[in-house]
């Protein structure tokens, strides 16, 4: 009996036209779209407050960073004592920041 080997299957190549690709980029960004839609809860819950270290992953900065510019970000103290335990609101970060979180 002889030995067969299957051959593979020849690539196919097929050519569009630019209003083809067009439309067909549109239409996948919108199925896109839908599906993250429909998989994100409508009401995405965020901490009220945040930790230095959520602040410093949220913004791609150094924690330390966070605690030197903690007045600028107007940072607000949780505890009493000579190094309180802070939090930051995280819009008022972002506008001091001029910029949205990083995620």
């Amino acid at each position: 009996m002889a030995d067969v080997t299957p051959t593979p299957p020849r690539p196919i190549l097929v050519r569009l036209d630019p209003g083809t690709l067009e439309r067909l980029a549109a239409r996948t960004a919108v199925l896109i779209t839908e599906r993250l839609a429909r998989s994100q809860p409508a009401s995405p819950q965020r901490p009220e407050l945040l930790t230095a270290s959520e602040v410093s992953e949220w913004w791609g900065l150094h924690r330390g960073w966070v605690y030197q510019h903690a007045k600028e970000l107007g940072a607000i103290p949780i505890t009493t004592g000579r190094r309180p335990r802070l939090r930051f609101d995280p819009e008022q970060v972002a506008r001091r920041l001029a910029r949205p979180p990083a995620q």
